[in-house]
């Protein structure tokens, strides 16, 4: 997916800016409703507040109020900033329409990605966006490795980063 996003970013992309990620993923909820069919989905975003923060560089805090996202999304890391991708494509999903476009130095915090077990397995994540709200999405089993992935990468990326974390 990683080249998707370079080849869909190719007139969109920051001077030097290189493409690091690109994981498909869900709304909070999604993964659950996909695969099982006819849930609701498992929890909103609203609890990003109970959730561990294991970044917090001292900026404005980030509103609770979850970011709105359609069902499917394709997250993007860049070493400039965080991409959410509107899914494209009939069969094979690619990178559509920039939804939202973060410099990583809009980001307040990263709660600690959440494993949700069962047969619609799924990493949820919570990302705290200055003065902007909560973006939240789950990877969907076959893409928990390597969202797991991207989030550590994305940590190291912040400016003022923690020199220890763990999950």
């Amino acid at each position: 997916m990683t080249e998707k996003v370079e080849l869909r970013l190719t007139d969109a992309k920051l001077p030097g800016e290189r493409v690091l990620y690109g994981v498909l993923a869900f709304r909070v909820g999604g993964v659950r409703t996909t695969m099982i069919g006819g849930a609701a989905g498992l929890a909103g975003s609203a609890g990003a507040a109970t959730m561990a923060v294991i970044t917090s560089r001292g900026r404005a805090a980030a509103p609770d109020v979850p970011l709105r996202l359609p069902g499917r999304i394709i997250i993007a890391l860049t070493d400039q900033r965080l991409l959410v991708f509107s899914v494209g494509g009939v069969i094979v999903g690619k990178p559509g329409k920039i939804l939202h476009s973060f410099a990583l130095d809009q980001v307040a915090w990263v709660g600690e990605p959440e494993l949700i077990p069962g047969a619609a397995q799924a990493l949820r994540v919570q990302i705290g966006m200055a003065g902007v709200g909560v973006l939240a999405f789950e990877h969907p089993r076959l893409q928990v490795t390597e969202g797991r992935n991207m989030i550590k990468r994305l940590v190291r990326e912040l400016p003022q980063s923690p020199a220890a974390w763990n999950f």
